[in-house]
């Protein structure tokens, strides 16, 4: 009866959890959009205006941050955050938590596999340069490679040789999720 139990559970839960998720994204941003409008313009407002609406915003900031007199605002800004002590500390990790599932066509958040004497770890390439930090980095010919743990959030970040680096022809989000599940088979194949 309870191996029944925990065989439903397990079957039910991550819909569940990603359902429980997607309403609370959904309820936060039509809160955070729709709230204004519908206190100002009650007679416009209509459930589902405030997913639009930060679809919208999302959108014009993602157009205009190109622009060079934003980009320079923008790059101001973030040097201001960067100099106040916990506003750094939390500004840098977020950025740097987003930049690492940006995937664009750097080298860099590629899945490889390290082979430390035999043993192979799964991993993405973080830095392949080292120019401004200190001459200790990078020696050798070495990368910076972000081995993350199953099953949990965190990881190791780990330099090695690239002679140690096997490149993989798979996307970042299938070597995570084959690290995150332990290599178990998935259902999202």
């Amino acid at each position: 009866m309870g191996k029944i139990i925990l065989r439903g559970l397990l079957a039910i839960a991550p819909l569940a959890i990603t359902i429980i998720l997607v309403l609370w994204l959904y309820n936060h941003l039509e809160y955070i959009f729709g709230a204004p409008v519908q206190y100002f313009f009650p007679e416009a407002y209509f459930p589902g205006l405030g997913i639009i609406i930060a679809i919208v915003i999302l959108f014009f900031l993602g157009l205009i941050i190109n622009n060079w007199i934003i980009q320079s605002f923008y790059n101001a800004l973030e040097r201001t955050l960067k100099k106040i002590p916990l506003l750094k500390t939390i500004y840098t990790s977020v950025t740097d938590l987003m930049s690492f599932f940006n995937t664009g066509k750097n080298s860099t958040n590629k899945p490889v596999m390290v082979n430390f004497h035999g043993v192979k770890l799964i991993g993405l390439i973080t830095r392949e340069t080292f120019d401004d930090l200190p001459k200790e980095f990078g020696a050798n010919d070495q990368i910076a490679v972000f081995l993350p743990f199953s099953y949990q959030v965190g990881g190791s970040t780990v330099l090695v040789p690239r002679s140690m680096i096997i490149p993989l022809d798979m996307s970042v989000e299938k070597s995570l999720r084959f690290v995150a599940t332990g290599g178990s088979p998935s259902h999202g194949k």
